[in-house]
């Protein structure tokens, strides 16, 4: 390093050299630390991503769990208070599921839940959220639909219910059927609301026999909603 005017010290050539040398290698080694960091970081989003999944899935049937059902119906009422549309939910259980499992075993029952976890696919529209609620119950929500499309849902479920499985195995559903009309949406606070209402109208409907539909107005049917839950406990 020599004196330059002034008494300022300059760079020789080496020095010079070195220094841009320094600097391209301590980049590069940034760089790389940046890199590094950003395929961790990936990593770790997708890990987190995949156990989101798990945690959302049952895995008999591979449909959503009743996990998934929370921020839906949050994300569903949402909407309908924004658009003004009603809401309905149809509660899907398995008449005498039970007599399947201890007849033909739980590898047998579990083929069932799946080819009935399939049927119901087939008549889900893409904007509606199934769940398999739990044992042999599941839920439908039925977004943008009222008293007549959720009816004429559930009449189609059961309709093609028994051909779900393999014969000689008949299998016949009680579903329960509750709407929330698109005027009530905006009064009601809880959401689960219409999901125990259409519990209640499927304990009701099994109260009639195997393989009926019973329908509620989720708007003051509460009394009947939970007579009919107490009547099955």
């Amino acid at each position: 390093m020599d004196e330059g005017e002034g008494g300022r010290k300059t760079l020789d050539f080496d020095e010079k050299n070195f220094l841009f040398e320094w600097l391209v290698e301590n980049n590069k080694t940034l760089t790389r630390k940046n890199k590094e960091l950003l395929v961790e970081n990936l990593k770790f989003r997708s890990r987190v991503e995949e156990l989101e999944k798990i945690s959302f899935i049952d895995p008999t049937t591979g449909l959503y769990n009743r996990w998934y059902l929370q921020p839906r119906l949050e994300e569903e009422f949402s909407r309908a208070r924004r658009r003004e549309f009603p809401l309905s939910c149809l509660f899907i259980d398995l008449d005498d599921f039970k007599a399947v499992n201890d007849r033909h075993g739980h590898f047998i029952g579990d083929k069932v839940l799946r080819d009935m976890a399939l049927l119901l696919r087939g008549h889900c529209r893409k904007e509606d959220v199934l769940v398999r609620f739990g044992g042999d119950e599941f839920v439908l929500l039925l977004s943008a639909s009222g008293q007549r499309a959720a009816k004429a849902a559930a009449e189609r479920i059961r309709a093609h219910a028994p051909a779900a499985v393999e014969p000689p195995m008949t299998l016949s559903v009680s579903i329960g059927v509750s709407t929330l009309r698109k005027e009530h949406v905006a009064s009601y606070r809880d959401p689960w609301e219409l999901v125990w209402t259409a519990e209640g109208a499927m304990h009701l409907a099994r109260q009639k026999g195997p393989g009926r539909i019973h329908w509620l107005d989720c708007r003051g049917h509460r009394e009947k909603a939970d007579q009919g839950r107490q009547a099955a406990s």
